[in-house]
């Protein structure tokens, strides 16, 4: 595992975890990170040597998912909110963020975005944001990473083809599977995205 500063350890939402307290942080990535969740396995996930050789910083997340290439052009925020009541399920917490965050898009232009597999982010067929969550103390860490202009050769360069795919994949690599704001045409600004996704993802800390 390669060290952290502080940033990074914000990307990765630690700060607001140890928290355990309603609060919202939207950030862009200014360093080159590998983050993956508790349950994964770094040797499995993760191009280590590369990252080694690179001095790029790998993280583990509070919440789960897959592993995640940040760096400059990739936008992050991870909040804290009280959970759907005390029987709230993590499919449920999914639809209710992913919904602000498309919701945040459709506002800067980006039109036509689904949820596919359990909680990604697509246009069409290629996914331009992953997602993870974790419940706990009747809270949920929701935390989603969206390829604005980021390079997408990280991808190859970091992250093996992963343990776990949604069938929507196909199978298919990262290069075919993902694509950013900007490769797919839309000129949206990284500020503009930002207070979007502030603004949206504020609503789930209204009582």
């Amino acid at each position: 595992m390669g060290r952290a500063s502080a940033h990074a350890c914000e990307l990765a939402g630690w700060p607001l975890f140890a928290a355990a307290a309603p609060a919202l942080r939207v950030l862009p990535a200014r360093e080159t990170v590998v983050v993956l969740s508790r349950s994964r396995q770094p040797e499995r996930e993760v191009f280590l040597e590369r990252c080694a050789a690179d001095a790029v910083p790998v993280l583990v997340r509070p919440s789960g998912g897959g592993a995640v290439v940040l760096a400059p052009g990739a936008l992050t925020a991870s909040i804290v909110a009280p959970a759907l009541g005390a029987g709230a399920f993590p499919e449920r917490e999914f639809r209710r963020f992913c919904g602000r965050a498309a919701s945040a898009l459709a506002a800067c232009e980006v039109e036509g975005v689904e949820i596919r597999g359990v909680s990604d982010l697509c246009l069409g067929e290629r996914k331009i944001a992953g997602t993870a969550l974790r419940l706990f103390r009747g809270l949920v860490l929701f935390q989603i990473s969206l390829l604005v202009a980021m390079d997408l050769a990280l991808l190859d360069r970091y992250l093996p083809m992963p343990s776990r795919q949604p069938d929507y994949r196909r199978g298919r690599g990262h290069r075919q599977f993902v694509t950013s704001l900007r490769a797919a045409g839309y000129a949206a600004s990284m500020e503009d995205l930002s207070a979007a996704l502030e603004l949206a993802l504020a609503a789930e800390l209204l009582p």
